[in-house]
């Protein structure tokens, strides 16, 4: 990436006139020239001018018009229908003496594509921002830390840390009206590897997130039946230990009665005084009796609730102290030691949607699971035709992907407060503990959610942003965008509790052991629930339609950004073919994400998400934001700020910009490098290899930042102190006729 090139032509009145005229060079450059004209006035006359390019390699469109001429014939490339035609001809002294004439654009210019309407970009930022983890995520992180305590230190990073950076990144796509690599050369050419960086984080995402979205394809699919595969055991893929919820505790009960009648039938004593008091001590202290604190299930176990109460102590009252504690012990060790059960809903997605008992893990992940391939290979036909056109095509999927998620929600909740124990669940929610406010991992579990909730250094709210009016409101839009987000979260919370809370009733489990984060929550936790539910079916094909439009808009925002940033840098090579170059990409992505459709594949999606972009993108926004604000510098930035919309941020924002929003990055990038093992979670023990293979990974996108920044101080000319000046500081730019839209491309 260098300055922005210029070529002097001498003007041609007849033979060969004096004067000059500066061809300025543009990124949105296409083959162009004006209409054939009778007598070759705007022909050529020499053999050597037909080239796209000038011997010299260099970029030669300027104002997104270029002639071309060939060799003899004086045949050009079509107009084309983006842009005027005012052209004029040019002469050009070569070396030998001879003189070309060559036709060069002095007016017309491409316009970027803009956004039909501002309620399209809105939902876009709104959709991306919403994703699976506001679902999934967000719940469970509030409720382990403090219920509605946990609101306090989420508002404040919101306030302090995360909406700085959304603004920042609203405001910087909008201004420059470019993607994550064209747009460091007005910031600090230095840095273009953050958007190197931005874009391998990108794929790995595509690699992994995709097949998410494709398990819940496959259990759309699986909805459409007249009871839902999950309900209950004797499916050819439940093992022996499936037991359905609803049944555990009545064969609990009855294993319990049966081995403490043998027990006392053999164990003849004399009686003591105490024995009652014993047995209901430790009956009352075991979780034996929790079945008993619901009168719902004394209606439904009377039966065997009597026989524990009542006869079972009536018994125990002949025999002595030692001996009722030895038959109680034997009887918690029954129902302790017996066989781990596994739920319908377990099994199904762990024994027929991943199929994972197949594999050893990492080290043998097996082969890849076609029907599981073909949900997400549908996947990615619906990203490619909602990418493939650009903004035209985006900004009408948004209106289904982004909106429909917020009526299911809606629907949820209306039938989620409605099954008894909801209310129980929501308290569980909402009960503030203000100690937990005392634990510093309180305050950086909100730091670290309202961060990847937010979702600023993808570079998706720059791409987004870049096809907005120069003149847009964006700080009220990253105010309404963020409050969106952080209040779908809150409303998120109410349609999961309201379930656990069911759950645990019907359990007769606390939330704690009913409750799940990340892909259990809402693959196991709440389909469980949904198949107890009436009209089950409905509420399963609603659920997973959510989901489905929840990481759509997600992936879209994703990958938008990495095709946009590349449309943007090489207009001619990609930019001119956008649909042919969405199509290879998605093909490549997908290729590469096979092995997470094999038997393993799950290790290898958890194993993606930490090392991927999990780890990598904390550094890379924090390089970011450094190179903006102490680089590029807060008041520039606040000059262009005001450029757009009139006015210049308040004080507040320029010291969130300067002094607050690098160290909370900071602080997030720190404790998660000292916690990433808790990341990886503890069902499965990852194996030593593959940890420094995911330290391979995370180093790829994060290495892109130093390498390109000491290639570009190689590649400079002069003495070191010149060439860290000319890298560390914007390259001069053309101005173009449209507001904000300067030269962002690069020669290719």
């Amino acid at each position: 990436m260098g300055t922005e090139p210029t070529g002097t032509t001498n003007s041609s009145a007849g033979s060969g006139g004096s004067g000059s005229r500066t061809a300025r060079k543009r990124d949105s450059w296409h083959t162009t020239s004006p209409p054939p004209s009778a007598g070759g006035a705007n022909g050529t006359s020499g053999g050597d001018a037909g080239h796209d390019e000038p011997p010299d390699g260099r970029e030669p469109a300027t104002n997104g018009n270029s002639s071309g001429v060939d060799g003899g014939g004086g045949k050009k490339q079509p107009l084309s229908a983006s842009t005027t035609a005012t052209t004029e001809t040019m002469a050009q002294v070569l070396p030998s003496g001879k003189e070309r004439s060559m036709v060069v654009a002095l007016t017309g210019e491409r316009r970027r594509e803009t956004w039909s309407q501002k309620a399209e970009f809105l939902l876009a930022v709104i959709g991306f921002a919403v994703d699976l983890g506001n679902v999934w995520r967000f719940p469970y992180i509030c409720y382990q830390n403090g219920g509605g305590a946990f609101l306090i230190p989420y508002c404040i990073m919101l306030l302090f840390g995360g909406l700085p950076l959304f603004y920042m990144e609203l405001a910087l796509g909008q201004f420059h009206r470019c993607g994550c690599l064209s747009i460091w050369k007005r910031i600090c050419p230095a840095l273009k590897g953050v958007g190197y960086a931005i874009c391998l984080i990108d794929i790995y995402m595509g690699m992994y997130y995709n097949t998410i979205i494709g398990w819940a394809v496959y259990y759309l699919f699986a909805s459409f039946s007249s009871e839902l595969p999950w309900t209950k055991c004797g499916n050819p893929w439940n093992t022996d230990a499936c037991s359905p919820v609803t049944g555990r505790l009545n064969t609990t009960l009855t294993s319990t009665t049966t081995a403490a009648t043998t027990l006392l039938s053999t164990n003849a004593a004399s009686s003591a005084t105490g024995a009652t008091a014993l047995v209901a001590s430790v009956l009352g202290n075991s979780t034996l009796a929790t079945p008993f604190a619901s009168t719902a299930h004394q209606l439904h176990y009377h039966h065997e609730h009597n026989l524990l109460t009542s006869t079972l102590p009536t018994m125990l009252s002949n025999f002595s102290s030692s001996t009722v504690a030895a038959v109680v012990s034997e009887v918690v060790g029954v129902v302790t030691e017996g066989p781990v059960l596994s739920s319908p809903a377990r099994e199904f997605f762990e024994r027929q949607v991943l199929e994972q008992y197949k594999s050893d893990g990492l080290d043998f992940m097996g082969p890849v699971k076609p029907s599981l391939a073909l949900c997400v290979f549908g996947v990615f036909v619906l990203v490619y035709f909602s990418l493939w056109k650009g903004v035209r095509s985006a900004g009408k999927v948004v209106w289904v992907t982004a909106l429909a998620p917020y009526v299911v929600l809606l629907i949820l909740l209306a039938r989620g407060v409605t099954l008894p124990g909801a209310a129980e669940g929501i308290r569980y929610y909402l009960t503030p503990q203000w100690n937990k406010l005392n634990n510093s991992r309180v305050w950086i579990d909100a730091a670290s959610q309202i961060f990847f909730s937010l979702g600023p250094g993808f570079g998706t709210l720059l791409a987004l942003s870049s096809y907005n009016k120069f003149n847009n409101n964006c700080y009220r839009d990253a105010l309404l965008t963020s409050s969106i987000n952080c209040l779908t979260s809150f409303l998120a919370g109410f349609v999961i509790f309201s379930v656990l809370g069911y759950m645990a009733q019907v359990q007769n489990k606390s939330i704690e052991e009913v409750g799940l984060e990340g892909p259990g929550l809402v693959f196991i936790v709440y389909p469980e629930a949904i198949a107890m539910m009436k009209g089950s079916v409905f509420w399963s094909i609603i659920f997973f339609l959510m989901l489905i439009t929840l990481g759509l808009d997600s992936t879209f925002g994703g990958l938008e950004a990495m095709i946009t940033a590349l449309c943007d840098e090489y207009p001619r090579t990609i930019g001119r073919r956008r649909e042919l170059f969405v199509l290879i990409l998605l093909g490549l992505i997908y290729i590469c994400a096979l092995p997470t459709m094999t038997y393993g594949g799950v290790y290898l999606v958890n194993f993606l998400n930490v090392y991927g972009p999990g780890l990598a993108i904390l550094f890379v926004v924090f390089v970011e934001a450094a190179g903006v604000f102490w680089f590029y510098g807060v008041d520039k930035f606040s000059a262009d700020i005001e450029q757009m919309l009139g006015k210049k941020p308040s004080l507040f924002w320029r010291i969130c910009w300067k002094y607050i929003s690098p160290t909370f990055l900071f602080c997030i990038l720190i404790f998660s490098l000292l916690g990433y093992e808790d990341m990886l979670g503890e069902e499965y023990k990852y194996p030593e290899w593959s940890v420094a293979a995911g330290w391979t990974l995370t180093l790829s996108s994060v290495l892109c930042i130093p390498t390109y920044a000491i290639f570009k101080f190689l590649k400079g000319s002069g003495n070191c102190r010149e060439r860290l000046r000319r890298i560390f500081n914007p390259e001069p730019l053309i101005p173009t006729a449209i507001p904000g839209q300067l030269y962002t491309g690069t020669s290719v």
